[in-house]
């Protein structure tokens, strides 16, 4: 434990301080706000951007009034068993969150996230649940709600250390140093709540952390430091998962100069090293985000290339998964090759392969790849040109081991034992993914408003000193 002694003099105060501004800490500060708390939210960036404001999917969410409309037949069970036997996850953190994520869809709709009726089946998930809603607008949706509800929000505020009252243990506020000048000391009179994000953008926390990803492309919010980890872990913290660090990976296209999500969309093409050579059943979804980028980046040069038809670009591959990502284009699969840097006889001989499976077996038989994608449809050949190339490599775009918290959002020592006054939501947490590669998409942004919310619903009953 790093002891930060009571300052003689507060900057500030307020009843609960969150640090930081996105997905998990906006809608835990709107709670405490709700519930009659003064609130102080603190950014480290001088303006709210998570990764929730990177992205182009929604949450995920089960018993929705859309979907009975629709007549899909889900429920928070059938989530449950997704999160537990798929994902490998903590079953008392997967109950709780299924038992709240609903309350969390309605309280969206209720600060004006407004969601459509277009529902998909998330790689992972084996009921369409998934929501298509862009993340910049979710952003705004959160910031706008939040600070309408009288919250504080302090943009370039980072935290920088937990002040700790030393007879109890009791976390009383931090040191924060404002807009890279002078260091405040913040009180916090009911509790402190971690949504700092994970530590992706930390090279130094990846190599201690996650060292087989110190190669691999971060492609999360800049915000994502660490800061909250190193807080907590200062104060004795537990964690959980926090060796198998990464919750997904995706291919990037290298060769764009665009921005930090460049990706490339998998389905229906095939996946090729410089030799033209397969290494995985690119159909799969469950392990998809991280089996299929560790394959990856095992190949030569840590790169491998997304090889599709013209017919696959125009119907199969996402266009709302590509972002500005550019293309090779070439008329014959050599051509391509040749363009990209690829083994001209080794990828014809490769898609020739796997095209007479496909007209023989019906079925991929190097990979037993036997689906377009995941659970959806039957491979189709790659014949119809011009043919298209991305070059891509292994990047991480979140992290899945963090602190350890109990079902009160409670950050936990060693001994399981909760820290006072100190709460945790979001990716900054441990617990809900297991140790493998596996994944369930558009769950993080629900796992993280749902927490959030909650740890705010318990942070504002504690007594204030």
């Amino acid at each position: 434990m790093v002891p930060v002694s009571i300052p003689k003099k507060w900057d500030y105060e307020a009843d609960v301080i969150v640090v930081g501004g996105g997905t998990a800490g906006l809608p835990a500060a709107w709670v405490a706000a709700d519930a009659g708390a003064k609130v102080c939210v603190l950014e480290l960036l001088p303006y709210t951007a998570p990764s929730l404001s990177l992205i182009n999917v929604g949450p995920a969410f089960a018993g929705t009034d859309v979907q009975k409309e629709l007549g899909i037949n889900d429920s928070p069970e059938e989530y449950y068993k997704d999160g537990v036997e798929l994902a490998k996850g903590d079953p008392a953190l997967w109950r709780v969150f299924v038992d709240n994520q609903l309350e969390t869809y309605y309280w969206c709709q209720q600060i004006g996230m407004g969601f459509g009726k277009q529902l998909f089946s998330p790689p992972g998930h084996r009921i369409k649940r998934g929501i298509w809603k862009k993340g910049p607008e979710m952003t705004r949706t959160l910031e706008k709600a939040a600070k309408e509800k009288g919250v504080d929000i302090k943009f370039s505020h980072r935290a920088l250390r937990l002040i700790v009252e030393p007879q109890t243990g009791r976390i009383v506020g931090l040191k924060v140093k404002v807009k890279e000048k002078e260091e405040q000391n913040f009180k916090a009179k009911k509790a402190v709540i971690l949504a700092t994000g994970g530590f992706g953008r930390n090279p130094e926390m990846v190599a201690e952390f996650g060292p087989t990803f110190v190669d691999w492309l971060p492609t999360m919010a800049h915000g994502h430091l660490g800061d909250g980890l190193k807080m907590a872990l200062e104060q004795g913290a537990a964690t959980a998962h926090i060796g198998r660090a990464v919750s997904g990976s995706f291919a990037v296209d290298v060769e764009s100069k665009s921005g930090i999500m460049d990706f490339v969309g998998y389905a229906g093409g095939l996946f090729v090293n410089v030799n033209g050579k397969r290494f995985s059943d690119e159909g799969m979804r469950l392990k998809f985000y991280g089996m299929v980028s560790e394959e990856g980046m095992k190949q030569p040069g840590h790169v491998w290339f997304a090889i599709v038809d013209d017919k696959m670009k125009n119907s199969t591959l996402r266009p709302e998964m590509m972002h500005k990502a550019k293309p090779v284009q070439a008329d014959t699969l050599e051509e391509l090759a040749k363009k990209m840097g690829i083994d001209p006889a080794g990828l014809k001989a490769t898609v020739e392969k796997y095209n007479h499976d496909l007209d023989t077996l019906g079925y991929d038989s190097e990979f037993d790849r036997r689906t377009q994608e995941g659970c959806e449809g039957k491979p189709i050949k790659l014949d119809k040109p011009p043919y298209y190339g991305y070059k891509c490599t292994g990047a991480t775009s979140s992290f899945k081991g963090g602190i350890k918290i109990n079902t009160k959002m409670q950050v936990v020592n060693q001994y399981g034992e909760a820290i006072p006054g100190l709460y945790a939501a979001g990716e900054l947490t441990g617990g809900l993914w297991g140790n493998d590669s596996t994944y369930l998409p558009c769950t993080m942004v629900t796992f993280s408003m749902t927490f959030g919310r909650l740890a705010a619903r318990n942070a504002v009953k504690e007594s204030s000193w």
